[in-house]
């Protein structure tokens, strides 16, 4: 899938620093300050938010999401990135490829 291979597994994914985020239940609520815009974030999404909470490469998030999630590497990696892309369209996520 296109969307997949657009973000090299070394880019390293941050938040964005304007973002409030608050845990509810195994989900995530995000606001962003900025657009006034409510976020709610299923399972699977909130714990990728989690896992970046500290900056992380593309890599290191597969890593930690295969350990998590019965799921195969390709799937896991192709989700993850689609994923990955979808938040950075909105804003919510930072993609830096110079790394």
């Amino acid at each position: 899938m296109i969307i997949a291979t657009q973000i090299e597994d070394t880019a390293v994914i941050s938040r964005k620093p304007t973002l409030i985020a608050a845990d509810v239940a195994d989900e995530a609520i995000l606001l962003d300050v900025d657009s006034g815009y409510f976020f709610q974030l299923n399972k699977t999404a909130a714990r990728i938010w989690n896992l970046v909470e500290e900056p992380s490469t593309l890599s290191d998030l597969y890593v930690q999401l295969e350990k998590v999630f019965a799921v195969d590497a390709a799937t896991c990696r192709r989700e993850a990135a689609e994923f990955v892309v979808q938040m950075r369209d909105r804003g919510l996520l930072v993609i830096d490829e110079s790394a």
